[in-house]
């Protein structure tokens, strides 16, 4: 599995998320505070998020992070690796930024 094929997957998580909670991509992009444009490129693949937007995508979807990256198969056994990459980063900016965007979802 490759980076390319991770930003694949998430894209596709996003996009199905997006329809399951009956959003337009511009509901979401004001939701995500991004362009349209941005959503697009997202759900394509043709573009990856920081640690930060992928926990705001996590929070406002109300899901764990991790659940954005399940392919509707079973992940490689280097997927891992590629995972891993970005572990640090999603655990430091976690709980900050889900809190903050948990209490817009209230509102």
């Amino acid at each position: 599995m490759t980076v390319q094929d991770l930003n694949a997957i998430f894209g596709k998580n996003i996009k199905k998320y997006r329809i399951f909670w009956g959003w337009s991509q511009e509901v979401l992009a004001e939701k995500m505070d991004v362009s349209v444009n941005t959503v697009c490129e997202i759900e394509t693949g043709k573009k990856f998020v920081r640690a930060e937007t992928l926990i705001k995508f996590a929070a406002i979807f109300q899901t764990e992070a991790y659940e954005l990256f399940k392919p509707d198969n079973v992940l490689p056994d280097n997927a891992a690796g590629v995972l891993a990459m970005y572990s640090e980063d999603v655990k430091k900016a976690s709980e900050k930024i889900r809190n903050t965007y948990m209490k817009k979802l209230k509102r």
